[in-house]
């Protein structure tokens, strides 16, 4: 018998797999027990999806998902799209180790393990972050082939107090949702601030660099970048929309670019030059930002705090660049701040050797 559930599974699984790639298959209600109340929701495509009022099992459909979600309901996540580094464990809850990889549920990077998908009985789908141009067919195409409620919740830095709060009634968690978006709202209020303070000659430009050499960039116009405009900043590196790599691996640029535009500030993720730049055979030692000091790492513990993915972290890194950028305007306590944030989104206590090591290359030069 449990062979024969094991093949009626297996097969279920293999004609869904092709589903899902080719969008086959039609439109199917989904089905609750008699004893389990529901209602409609509309999500943020504007797709009707019934749902039922006493969610426990969720899971998310990509590591900008997961981010949210598990700042705001660990303890209901049942898979994950992506697991944890051992370098990252450490701000996950223990079980998160056990639980079983999902991957990607649809776009360019579709990993997803419909196997493991079904046997976590999972009751919602939930997909969080920004509008795609096709992802209300995804998200139809996703629930018709699971039979899993699957629903879209947008988020962005402007629009995360709102999503916390969509997903906290959805979920049965608003208070704990209500004590997210108002860090949100105090964030953007902030940036708010910084920016209402600035003559058009305070407005500093920022370099971005990725990848081992720097030379990579998140330019003007990319999600990973936005955080620079959002504080009133403006991207050192301009391209036209059309140029825009839209992946965390950024546009590839070369001195020449870089010495043109002799940004004010320079800003590295973790594992490029940054303990290179201002050495005497450096190529970047005649840089302004780099003769004054004023180039930073930017701290990537789990996640960089400024894109990698481009999720509810962003909320932490526009602090943190404001404190570094307009560090007269800011008013905020960069190391009050980190430790907040750590215990209020990753319901982690940092220690102090842990906040000084976190901020060791990214706030001492304030």
């Amino acid at each position: 018998m449990k062979l024969l559930k094991q093949l009626f599974l297996s097969l279920i699984i293999c004609l869904s797999a092709v589903c899902i790639l080719t969008g086959c298959g039609s439109s199917t209600e989904l089905e609750y027990p008699d004893d389990v109340e529901t209602y409609i929701y509309t999500d943020d495509y504007g797709r009707e999806v019934e749902l039922r009022k006493d969610i426990s099992r969720i899971v998310a459909s990509g590591p900008n998902a997961q981010m949210i979600l598990v700042t705001l309901a660990p303890e209901m996540m049942v898979g994950l799209a992506e697991a944890p580094s051992r370098a990252q464990q450490p701000y996950f809850p223990e079980n998160y180790v056990d639980l079983p990889t999902l991957g990607q549920f649809y776009g360019k990077k579709m990993s997803l393990n419909l196997e493991n998908l079904m046997e976590t009985d999972t009751e919602i789908i939930i997909d969080v972050g920004e509008i795609q141009e096709e992802g209300n067919e995804d998200m139809d195409n996703i629930q018709r082939q699971t039979g899993i409620a699957t629903i879209y919740i947008e988020a962005s830095p402007e629009t995360y107090p709102d999503a916390y709060r969509k997903l906290g009634a959805i979920l049965g968690k608003e208070e704990e949702a209500e004590a997210l978006a108002e860090y949100c709202e105090e964030t953007l209020a902030l940036a708010e601030n910084v920016k209402g303070k600035l003559s058009e000659e305070d407005i500093r430009t920022v370099l971005f660099g990725v990848s081992s050499t720097g030379l990579n960039c998140n330019v003007s116009g990319s999600v990973q970048s936005r955080v620079i405009e959002l504080i009133g900043a403006e991207n050192a590196i301009q391209v036209g929309e059309e140029e825009v790599n839209g992946r965390d691996g950024g546009n590839p640029v070369d001195f020449e670019t870089v010495y043109k535009v002799d940004p004010d500030i320079i800003i590295l993720a973790s594992g490029g030059p940054y303990e290179k730049l201002g050495d005497s055979d450096s190529q970047w030692k005649e840089l302004r930002a780099v003769k004054e000091d004023h180039y930073y790492e930017i701290p990537g513990r789990p996640y960089s705090w400024m894109s990698a993915p481009p999720s509810v972290n962003q909320v932490l890194g526009a602090r943190w660049l404001m404190s570094v950028v307009y560090p007269d305007q800011y008013e905020g306590d960069i190391y009050e701040d980190v430790r907040n944030y750590y215990k209020l989104f990753w319901h982690y206590d940092l220690s102090e050797e842990e906040l000084q090591e976190m901020l060791q290359n990214s706030a001492g030069k304030i």
